[in-house]
């Protein structure tokens, strides 16, 4: 058996660069380069990018003020999100069917640091690419992973004649 020292000067460089491996990558992860919650490509399009995946992107769309249309029902599929922006306050909303076929609406901006959450489709869920916060839309937006300190703040919606409506 080969038995190796290493120098207590080698050891702590090595650690050292493990360290500041770890931290960049934290970095990096945080500021949207890693891949998010559960892995999942579509967080990636959380702050603000173009819809390119069925419905799932936030922080676009139209704006949105009391009695306006967000969308046509048939536009918005079962399990997908429809982003918009809440004229009132200027901020990224989102508008998600869910599988039971009710339609709820949220503020997309992230009650623990104010990024972008992106609507998961596989989960069910709005999650936050940033510290990983995610967010139960069927249950009021609730908190189901920290960080985030309370639920998403609702907007409410109704149906009228096709279209789903702020209220």
């Amino acid at each position: 058996m080969d038995e190796r020292r290493v120098s207590r000067r080698k050891f702590i460089r090595l650690g050292a660069a493990l360290g500041l491996g770890s931290v960049g990558a934290s970095v990096v992860t945080a500021c949207g380069g890693g891949g998010g919650y559960a892995g999942n490509e579509a967080t990636a399009t959380a702050a603000g990018a173009s819809d390119t995946d069925g419905g799932n992107a936030t922080g676009t769309g139209p704006k949105v003020g009391a009695g306006q249309a967000i969308a046509e029902e048939s536009e918005v599929a079962a399990n997908t999100a429809f982003p918009f922006t809440d004229a009132a306050t200027g901020q990224p909303a989102v508008l998600v069917h869910l599988e039971s076929g009710e339609f709820v609406a949220y503020s997309a901006v992230c009650t623990h640091q104010t990024c972008t959450v992106a609507y998961q489709p596989q989960a069910q869920k709005l999650a936050c690419p940033c510290h990983g916060a995610v967010f139960d839309p069927a249950k009021g937006a609730n908190v189901e992973v920290g960080p985030a300190p309370a639920p998403l703040p609702p907007i409410e919606v109704e149906v009228k004649g096709g279209e789903i409506v702020r209220v």
